[in-house]
């Protein structure tokens, strides 16, 4: 009994050709749906044309070489990576 109830809860509709849809089906048609919006695979928002471009191999280099995390970092040390 109990099994049977939890299957009709999956249910969400039946098609006309008597196919069920269930909860899974429709969620993995919006997955498919949103990530074929983004033909290219990026889903973030552009920087802003004012905000620097930071050297990320460099800075990653640097960060390992001092033992260091880039949050860490002072102003100064930061300034090599850091494209205007």
């Amino acid at each position: 009994m109990v099994a049977g109830l939890k299957f009709k809860l999956r249910q969400i509709k039946r098609t006309p050709d008597v196919h069920t849809i269930a909860r899974s089906d429709i969620m993995r048609r919006d997955i498919d749906k949103f990530d074929n919006a983004f033909p290219d695979g990026v889903f973030a928002f552009p920087a802003s044309t004012e905000s620097p471009k930071v050297k990320i191999r460099a800075l990653d280099k640097y960060c390992k070489e001092h033992g260091v995390e880039p949050k860490d970092l002072t102003e100064d040390e930061m300034k090599p990576f850091l494209v205007y």
